[in-house]
């Protein structure tokens, strides 16, 4: 029996870093565009926002979680798990779902336990639709072509145009969720504030659920023996200049290691890199002007950053072809550093085991004097939409994603995560769930795709596999209490921009693609004026003017 989560487990934890990684851009920030006035919130009376109930029933953290980000930090699987959801919140009927995996699709109903499981707690039938992440831009429109909705649909910022549709033919959930209606559905108003501004309002109202995610962004996991190696750990922001940095990492490369593994999806891990000079997050707002940070000079900065470190030899000399093994490089010691996602944390603490201490880089000190920081993430990255139904029939879905939204150390949060005991899971000896081969063979929540149909708010917990869980669980929460205080939030996110959505994928890859040339050579720095000018002219220019107009709107 295994104690742990499968390699195919981390495969998928790792696929969804890389995947916001690529972005560049916050996926809620990004997700909506604007049909029309009728679609904006200009002008409009404000839904407000679902109030903030923690749940009654949720265990109360080791480490406490703070509004500027830090996640709620748990050193030992709770030993009393409650019941947060008090009556089954089905009637019987059948539920489609359209929803995603970044792994393997599930086996049929008839042979997934868990699916089977889930279905007698809900008290209806889930009829799952998942595809595979990287195939839902392309399956959502041929969704949307044949007419008929599914009930309950998962929607990312790389869906097209998702907000007309969402307008017409999903449900306005302002009535059932708004203010203290939302006190019908406690998992629900345990969601925080920041991932239901996140998910943003159209036309004023409430139409998307958020599935949350930490604010706390991408940063540099570090193997910290070989750090401590070549005198560069410094658990103190700005606490060591670039220049000592990399010449650390030089030390750390050579004989097929490397000091730094990064990869082309995600261009060099620069969503690390860049706040660590003092860019803004996307975009900054002065005197109500929206300006992106490729125009910043702090960017530029930490761009040549990135180019002289591919010159100085800390990268694989062929990075652009090690997009699928970067995880991987990282957690068998290949590479000492990499950028990594929040997500990644408990993936790679269960892949790392004892073979080295795993660590967060704090950022350095700049060469441009710039004061170090952290770009926040938004805090939801996909959504929940409702297609249009009768009153009744909205209240069954929201129920069943309360149910599905259920906190760390509830029994319907055990039954979500880990399966039933004795089928998917064994008791460890501190009482915390061993997945065995069944679920480690696909019969998990992974395969279901249910983690975005709703979440509650997601915590620091590692299972009892990891060597010193308790440990590196305080290191973390350690690390995020510092860097949230030098965090860097993005003005967009929630406010709605028709160019940007349009235009998004086209924006993202003209400026990676002048990243990558500029990165590895075959362009030289100056030539970034040109990608500004062409960004700008391409959309760039358009969406800030949107971005602007939303945003005096939500300040009203």
């Amino acid at each position: 029996m295994s104690s742990g989560i499968s390699r195919r487990s981390v495969l998928r934890t790792i696929g969804i870093g890389t995947a916001l990684a690529a972005t560049g851009f916050p996926l809620s920030a990004c997700s909506t565009s604007d049909g029309g006035n009728a679609l904006t919130n200009d002008g409009k009376k404000l839904a407000p926002w679902p109030t903030y109930i923690p749940q009654p029933d949720a265990p109360k953290p080791d480490l406490a979680p703070s509004d500027k980000g830090v996640q709620p930090a748990f050193f030992s699987y709770p030993k009393e798990l409650k019941q947060s959801v008090a009556e089954k919140p089905g009637d019987g009927s059948k539920v489609k779902v359209w929803t995603i995996t970044w792994g393997a699709p599930p086996t049929a109903k008839a042979k997934h336990k868990l699916w089977q499981a889930l279905n007698k707690e809900l008290g209806v039938d889930l009829d799952l639709v998942v595809i595979p992440a990287m195939e839902s831009q392309q399956k959502f429109a041929t969704l949307v072509a044949g007419g008929e909705l599914p009930d309950i649909m998962c929607v990312s910022a790389n869906l097209p145009n998702p907000t007309e549709l969402i307008a017409a033919k999903c449900q306005d959930l302002t009535e059932f969720l708004s203010g203290d209606a939302v006190k019908t559905y406690p998992n629900l108003a345990a969601v925080p504030t920041y991932a239901w501004k996140a998910a943003g309002r159209i036309g004023g109202r409430i139409y998307r659920i958020p599935v949350e995610r930490a604010r706390i962004g991408h940063s540099l996991s570090a193997n910290l023996e070989r750090l401590k190696q070549a005198g560069i750990w410094v658990p103190e922001i700005g606490g060591i200049a670039v220049d000592d940095f990399t010449k650390g990492l030089q030390q750390l490369s050579g004989r097929k290691q490397w000091g730094m593994g990064v990869a082309g999806l995600g261009a060099f891990g620069f969503n690390s890199i860049m706040p660590a000079f003092g860019s803004p997050n996307a975009w900054s707002v002065k005197d109500g002007q929206f300006n992106s940070y490729i125009e910043t000079d702090e960017f530029r900065a930490g761009l040549e950053q990135l180019a002289k470190w591919k010159q100085a030899g800390v990268y694989r000399a062929d990075p652009l072809s090690h997009d699928a093994s970067l995880g991987i490089d990282f957690q068998t010691g290949i590479t000492a550093t990499v950028s990594r996602a929040n997500v990644d944390f408990t993936g790679n603490a269960v892949a790392i085991k004892d073979g080295f201490t795993l660590e967060t880089v704090r950022p350095f000190k700049p060469s441009n004097g710039a004061r170090p920081g952290h770009w926040f993430s938004p805090g939801a990255d996909y959504t929940t939409v409702l297609k249009k139904a009768s009153k009744d029939r909205i209240k069954l879905l929201l129920r069943v994603l309360d149910y599905m939204a259920a906190p760390f150390g509830t029994k319907e949060y055990e039954l979500i995560t880990y399966g039933v005991e004795g089928t998917h899971f064994e008791r460890s000896a501190d009482g915390s769930p061993a997945l065995n081969e069944t679920a480690l063979n696909g019969d998990n929540k992974d395969t279901l795709g249910i983690a975005f149909m709703a979440c509650s708010q997601q915590v620091l917990f590692l299972p009892a596999s990891v060597p010193a869980a308790a440990d590196l669980v305080e290191r973390r929460h350690a690390f995020q209490t510092e860097i949230a205080e030098v965090g860097i939030a993005d003005p967009s996110v929630g406010l709605l921009s028709k160019t940007m959505n349009a235009k998004l994928n086209e924006l993202q890859l003209l400026r990676e693609d002048a990243m990558k040339a500029i990165i590895m050579g075959r362009r030289p720095l100056s030539s970034w004026d040109t990608t500004i000018k062409d960004w700008k002219a391409k959309g760039g220019d358009q969406a800030a003017d949107e971005y602007a107009k939303a945003h005096a709107a939500a300040q009203a």
